[in-house]
């Protein structure tokens, strides 16, 4: 699914107004209505005059739906209680015709603050000059796509977020209008006293800041509304700006690898992982296993001689070769066998400083139609970047895949210690046009992007994930769909959703899983099934 940064949301509703010839106003009608829409889906309709809403408008467009949306639940009997967040502001147009229409219908606007009490909310009641009881809801509507993260929050808004943090402790519920305040559209970031939701009603699609993290966990549950504006003008608008895409369970299944009843191991490609080293032995092995459950028709392992008995211990099914660690005048001969005929090759989980890494590291760069590069192979790469740079950048020209880079975010400061990434998406964008490959930078909202410039965003896993091993299984996950015949962004794409989906069915306890606190790599692998299945992979 399409996200949409602060531009794109302004040129589609323009290109609406214009195509239809309809006033803006009408669009903030209907984005008044989705939000109407959220309560009385969710109020039982002999309840409403006795659930209270709070409506905390701002002084842009946001306000403006605010306004409205308070109008459009009084008629719908909520007893709604709206106040001027900024009230010596000038508003737009539309925004200033909903407060006037609030008024025009006799109901009041208050601008007063709330009193800082850290009692008031446990009490339920709120001391100030007027005084406030605790609502059953507040409307975020003080900011919207336009705020930007760099820019701190005002005193008036940050007296109202503080009051917010005790009222939820009471019980009081938020929901924000298109995206929290304080939370920036485009990067995601979090301004110091952001609004937390616990719900959000975004227009159109969501925006890249409640998709990407941080923003993400400040906006509770999102729901969606097209406000009556068609696919096929979102889609013509934005098809040469690529913003980000969220992975949704429709597109995983658009790449689903099939597997026909007459196939052999011959037919599902060859896996090479190269790592492995003293001391971590078991990341070969996890990424080795997870490129065999992935469905890898054949997996080959070649590890360093030293730890090579733990290794084969630990992943019997694989076909494994020992490396010689002393001996670097056989290792050119030795690798450039393992390396032909393997459609994909892994390398870097648990290598370390192993003897025969950069070696190795150069030939697969060199040769391997698919790689991926990870852990040690990315640290090894770092260091020498200039060296391997060029061979990055000219794979294509050879009729080979770009590589795929899976850094988390220290080996990404490695790579490209210039560059900002306090915009995640921004940043794994510029490194994957710089070195001509796919970048998949690893943490909550995974990202992935492609030195074409598309950009695509994992909603998948948990914190359960944050364990040593997690990024060995993924390694090995990629590999194994690139195997199968999936493209090197594909595979990125679907081996990242896919991880995530596991992690989350291994550890949802409500059915039977290990919580994520508990969460272990293994639980991860042994999920795989589960996750192609819940995937539409398994027909």
């Amino acid at each position: 699914m399409l996200t949409l940064r602060r531009d794109d949301q302004k040129m589609i509703d323009q290109a609406w107004s214009e195509q239809t010839g309809l006033p803006l106003l009408q669009l903030m009608e209907q984005a008044a209505t989705a939000v109407c829409r959220f309560f009385i889906d969710r109020v039982l309709l002999d309840e409403r005059s006795r659930t209270s809403i709070l409506v905390l408008a701002g002084k842009g467009q946001n306000g403006g739906d605010a306004y409205a949306a308070a109008r459009l639940l009084t008629a719908e009997n909520f007893p709604v209680t709206v106040v001027d967040v900024f009230p010596d502001s000038e508003l737009p147009a539309e925004a200033r015709m909903n407060r006037e229409a609030w008024l025009r219908l006799g109901h009041e606007i208050r601008t007063d603050l709330p009193f800082e009490n850290p009692d008031s909310a446990l009490l339920n009641v709120l001391a100030s000059p007027i005084s406030y009881h605790c609502p059953i809801y507040v409307i975020d509507g003080i900011f919207g796509t336009g705020y930007r993260a760099d820019r701190p929050l005002p005193d008036r808004v940050l007296a109202w977020t503080r009051q917010l943090i005790h009222w939820r402790q009471a019980g009081t519920r938020v929901v924000a209008i298109d995206l929290p305040s304080g939370v920036d559209a485009d990067t995601a970031q979090i301004a110091p006293g952001a609004v937390q939701a616990d719900a959000t009603v975004t227009m159109v699609r969501p925006k890249t800041g409640i998709s990407a993290t941080p923003g993400r966990f400040a906006a509770g549950d999102i729901l969606v509304d097209r406000i009556g504006i068609p696919d096929f003008l979102v889609e013509n608008l934005l098809a040469d700006r690529k913003p980000p895409v969220q992975i949704d369970p429709a597109m995983i299944r658009q790449l689903r690898i099939s597997r026909h009843p007459n196939s052999h191991k011959g037919t599902f490609g060859r896996v090479l992982v190269l790592g492995g080293s003293a001391g971590l032995p078991g990341a070969a092995a996890l990424a080795a296993e997870a490129a065999s459950r992935a469905g890898a028709g054949l997996v080959y392992l070649g590890t360093g001689e030293s730890v090579a008995p733990q290794v084969l211990a630990a992943v019997a099914d694989a076909l494994l070769t020992a490396l010689p660690e002393n001996e670097p005048d056989r290792l050119p001969d030795l690798l450039s066998n393992l390396v032909a005929g393997k459609q994909v090759v892994a390398i870097g989980p648990g290598a370390g400083k192993a003897s025969w890494l950069n070696q190795a590291l150069a030939m697969v760069l060199e040769k391997s139609p698919q790689l991926i590069i990870d852990a040690d192979g990315l640290n090894s790469l770092a260091r020498d970047l200039e060296l391997y740079q060029t061979t990055l950048l000219s794979r294509r020209l050879r009729g080979l895949e770009p590589a795929i880079l899976t850094p988390h975010p220290g080996e990404f400061a490695r790579l490209a210690p210039d560059l900002d990434w306090s915009d995640r998406q921004l940043a794994a964008a510029q490194l994957a046009a710089r070195l001509d490959s796919i970048v998949l930078l690893k943490g909550a909202s995974t990202v992935i992007t492609h030195p074409d410039g598309r950009i695509w965003i994992n909603p998948t896993g948990n914190a359960g994930l944050a364990k040593g091993g997690s990024g060995d299984v993924l390694c090995g996950l990629i590999a194994g769909l690139c195997a199968q015949g999936l493209g090197a962004f594909e595979a990125a794409a679907a081996g990242a959703y896919l991880h995530g989906l596991a992690a989350d069915l291994a550890a949802d306890l409500a059915s039977g899983g290990t919580g994520s606190r508990s969460l272990l790599p293994g639980d991860v692998l042994r999920a795989f099934g589960r996750a192609f299945a819940v995937a539409g992979w398994e027909t």
